[in-house]
């Protein structure tokens, strides 16, 4: 196996850093909490994100927007979110690379490259981040605050190229620390079969769980939906 030079591994990273996109229209990805047991500590995800997959077909980077609804929200949030990046992460790849095998018409997020591989392989892949770093930010030019153009800039070796990435990834476990999390009564029922849960922060005026949440309430894997 060739040996990877400074100046070769340095020129390919640039290739898979393309120019910043500009975001659309806010599209929201739902996602739901569920509990499988009394311990607030144990739970999973479910996202959806068909709508999301939709816009980006349509050659546009919509702006990600995060909703999520649990049925009680006691647990603690510094796991949370680095618990909710990792799976996020996970099933954002697995959603992409399913898309991109049933059908090669993906554009916009679903086909913009950042995925590292090679010398510099690194769990999950560099795009996921990005996303949900934008779905939990708020403000214009989010995506340049990311100092995305200079992530890569002399910064051949791995080692410091892992560093940069944990940073992104701090970022993202600080803003999901922070987010809305919005009790829903149907969750709220799963998580206290009992009823004996405060119930003061529900939203009665919350639309019903879909038809897929019901479906893998007892699952209790986490899963992407669209």
């Amino acid at each position: 196996m060739a040996a990877v030079t400074e100046r070769s591994l340095t020129e390919r990273l640039r290739d898979v850093l393309p120019g910043l996109p500009e975001l659309g229209r806010e599209v929201e990805i739902p996602v739901y909490v569920v509990h499988n047991s009394a311990d607030p500590e144990d739970y999973f995800f479910l996202f959806d994100f068909e709508l999301f997959v939709e816009r980006s077909r349509q050659g546009l980077f919509p702006r990600p927007r995060l909703r999520v609804r649990a049925g009680r929200d006691d647990f603690s949030r510094l796991d949370f979110a680095a618990e909710f990046r990792r799976t996020f992460a996970l099933e954002f790849d697995r959603m992409r690379e399913e898309l991109n095998r049933v059908r090669k018409d993906g554009r916009g997020w679903l086909s913009w490259d950042l995925v590292l591989s090679g010398p510099v392989q690194l769990a999950g892949s560099v795009l996921a981040h990005v996303v949900l770093y934008v779905a939990v930010s708020a403000g214009r030019g989010v995506l340049s605050s990311l100092g995305l153009r200079d992530l890569f800039r002399g910064k051949s070796d791995a080692a410091r190229l892992e560093e940069r990435i944990e940073g992104l990834q701090g970022k993202v476990d600080a803003a999901l620390s922070r987010v809305e999390i919005r009790l829903h009564e149907e969750l709220f029922a799963h998580a206290f079969p009992d009823g004996l849960g405060k119930r003061a922060g529900i939203d009665y005026g919350a639309w019903p769980l879909p038809g897929y949440v019901r479906a893998h309430l007892r699952d209790g894997q986490s899963g992407s939906w669209w």
